[in-house]
């Protein structure tokens, strides 16, 4: 099965001129006619062809400013141009090539010559358009494949649920934190997070609530601290809050984190209102108090260890859980 003849147009204000040109190219392409440059435009843009074949010396409008009007067209500018012309002088020819034009052809037309170039035309056309066709597919391809790499790199890096750092990333805020914290003198903190009363949510409502108070809390959290600090979810209901460039004196900064970590705590006692769908009813808002425990490591990159911090955090926290919770409790 074949497919669909190339278009062609043809501008000429002789008509004899177009019926030659029909009869020596019909059956193989599908022609169009037009007798003024003005009229071949509005053809072009109204269906743009696949080649142009334009006269030279037509009234009003001639060939070259024809050609300068169709290169003019974002739709248009691509599509190859022939002159036919009876100008045979080679300024002319210049003139046309210089313009941009495919090729030029002069009157009378040798209908044998004409159609194998018209031909060989069509066919670096065909495969100029099959090339962009192939570029755009691979750039496409690309593209998508770009998006993949991002996705799987934010993945290896965040909480797929809240957008939080994860570990992994945690670990490399920490070394940095604690590399600047050598260099500078100044102390840094970790905060090791627990949500107390969060399974009960989950047991009696499923993890999907659930999932709604971690995202609420995550919120919460990063409105509770500097832009250049880290929040952190590590996993569960565990989170992390990592505080950067504190006082040079210890003291000094132990009470920076103190009253960031009451911040902190302040906020996540305050009642979550939960609204979630239930099936054949309306939605429903459920009320639920879910405080945290909150270990905390005040540290300098020259005395301490990474590992020793969250090891020391982690501990600290579970001992403001037994405690009750909603507790802050600082190590050491």
């Amino acid at each position: 099965m074949t497919g669909p003849l190339v278009r062609i147009l043809a501008i000429d204000d002789v008509p004899a001129n177009l019926l030659t040109l029909g009869a020596a190219l019909d059956g193989e392409f599908d022609l169009q006619f037009a007798t003024s440059g003005p009229a071949g435009m509005a053809l072009a843009l109204k269906s743009p062809p696949d080649l142009i074949l334009l006269d030279v010396m037509m009234p009003e409008v001639d060939g070259f400013e024809t050609f300068r009007r169709l290169s003019a067209q974002p739709t248009l500018r691509h599509i190859p141009v022939v002159f036919v012309t009876a100008l045979d002088d080679v300024d002319s020819e210049v003139s046309g090539l210089a313009l941009g034009a495919a090729d030029f052809i002069t009157k009378p037309i040798n209908v044998s010559i004409a159609r194998h170039r018209i031909r060989n035309l069509v066919r670096r056309e065909q495969l100029r358009k099959q090339v962009e066709l192939q570029r755009d597919q691979l750039e496409r391809e690309v593209a998508l494949r770009t998006q993949s790499e991002d996705r799987i790199r934010e993945m290896a890096f965040h909480d797929e649920l809240t957008g939080l750092p994860n570990r992994r990333m945690l670990s490399d805020r920490l070394s940095m934190v604690m590399a600047a914290s050598q260099r500078s003198g100044l102390y840094g903190a970790l905060m090791y997070l627990d949500l107390d009363n969060f399974k009960p949510l989950n047991d009696e409502y499923g993890h999907e609530v659930g999932d709604s108070l971690l995202v609420e809390a995550a919120r919460r959290l990063i409105n509770s601290v500097r832009a250049t600090d880290t929040v952190a979810r590590i996993g569960g209901d565990e989170f992390v809050i990592m505080l950067g460039e504190l006082a040079a004196d210890k003291a000094a900064s132990t009470e920076q984190a103190k009253g960031v970590a009451e911040k902190v705590r302040v906020s996540m006692a305050e009642p979550f209102a939960l609204t979630f769908a239930v099936e054949g009813q309306c939605d429903q808002t459920v009320r639920h108090h879910c405080s945290a425990s909150i270990g905390v490591v005040v540290f300098i990159g020259t005395e301490d260890r990474e590992s020793n911090i969250l090891k020391w955090a982690d501990a600290t926290m579970y001992q403001a859980k037994s405690d009750g919770g909603n507790l802050v409790r600082f190590y050491g």
